[in-house]
């Protein structure tokens, strides 16, 4: 179902050759070094030889955003509360899925979206596994996800999603990691920041005691892309995994509804990548491929970056579909902007 995908062929970077999400040839390459303005290409590399490789890194410090709160998001007004949600469709159960086996948060949605959602949110860390974002006015029980950058990323390059998902009734960990981290570590630090959840959800005095519903996903850029594939492949137990970008996927035998994004312009994990994924995965799991036109290797650090939005908007509309259940989303799921393939009905 959906517009056949044009121009992908199959394949995939060997990992000796592995491009590095900062501009480097990878491990062990020396300090993190910032994008010059207007994201052009860095210089020479410091040893003279020239950089293979010339794009941009949010590595070497925290993102541009203040630690005092959660960010806004375009549309949002940033920094303005929103209003409280409106009843219906809020009470955090049963009401918006034919099973009753579903999450509410939100009123019924009109449209496709990737600006702040009706919940306040804040955040804190969880010790080395990363910082756990969460809305504080959302109804429990509420669905969790992890999420991870790509190499030669720490964790907080992917901050933007947290208060996203969180604004929208979703418990979010965006995951700490080792810049040199391969995909299949990354999917270990996705696990565990799964795990982590899960802990919160019975811990004396933590803001999320009681309040976790036991439905987790994971979500990765380039790298972390390649890590939530994997974990998924590993844990069936997941409601979804959406990779970003992917680089290093997999899907064969996943059963994990999976959702893979790629941008048309993306010459370091090109839509290929992506594809190589997507068909292999199992033809009765949910999936869903969606080619974003004109986006690059950098379009994933946010949910309002690639398509002007568009990631933003799908990646949220499965995750509600897949992840809380609740089918209120499913027909908006349908209208992902770019060249979509999917089973999904």
């Amino acid at each position: 179902m959906g517009a056949s995908y044009a121009g992908a062929g199959f394949g995939g970077m060997p990992w000796a050759g592995a491009p590095s999400e900062t501009g480097g040839v990878p491990w062990g390459m020396g300090g993190a070094q910032q994008p010059p303005p207007g994201g052009g290409g860095f210089p020479p590399q410091a040893n003279g030889g020239s950089n293979p490789f010339p794009f941009p890194t949010l590595t070497g410090g925290a993102p541009p955003f203040g630690t005092g709160g959660d960010m806004g998001f375009a549309g949002a007004g940033g920094g303005i509360t929103p209003p409280p949600p409106p009843p219906g469709g809020t009470t955090g159960t049963g009401t918006c899925c034919s099973s009753g086996d579903c999450l509410c948060h939100g009123p019924d949605p009109t449209g496709l979206t990737s600006a702040k959602g009706p919940y306040n949110t804040t955040s804190f860390a969880a010790g080395t596994v990363g910082t756990i974002h969460y809305p504080t006015d959302g109804e429990p029980p509420l669905a969790g996800v992890a999420i991870c950058p790509g190499f030669l990323n720490s964790g907080p390059e992917m901050a933007p999603w947290g208060p996203f998902y969180a604004s929208w009734g979703i418990v979010t960990v965006v995951t700490n990691t080792i810049g040199s981290d391969i995909p299949d570590i990354r999917a270990t630090k996705l696990l565990a920041a799964v795990e982590a959840m899960k802990a919160e959800n019975t811990k004396s005095g933590s803001p999320l005691n009681g309040k976790m519903a036991g439905r987790y996903g994971t979500s990765g850029y380039s790298m972390g892309g390649g890590g939530t594939t994997i974990a998924a492949s590993k844990t069936p137990a997941l409601k979804t995994s959406i990779g970003l970008a992917p680089w290093g996927g997999v899907g064969t035998g996943t059963t994990v509804p999976t959702l893979v994004l790629c941008g048309s312009s993306d010459t370091v994990a090109p839509c290929s990548m992506s594809q190589t994924v997507y068909t292999q995965l199992p033809a009765q799991t949910p999936k869903m491929m969606v080619t974003i036109s004109g986006a690059t290797h950098f379009n994933w650090f946010g949910p309002a970056d690639a398509g002007r939005g568009a990631s933003g908007e799908i990646a949220l509309a499965f995750q509600k579909v897949y992840l809380e259940g609740d089918e209120r989303w499913k027909p908006l799921v349908l209208q992902a902007e770019g060249q979509v393939q999917t089973n999904i009905q």
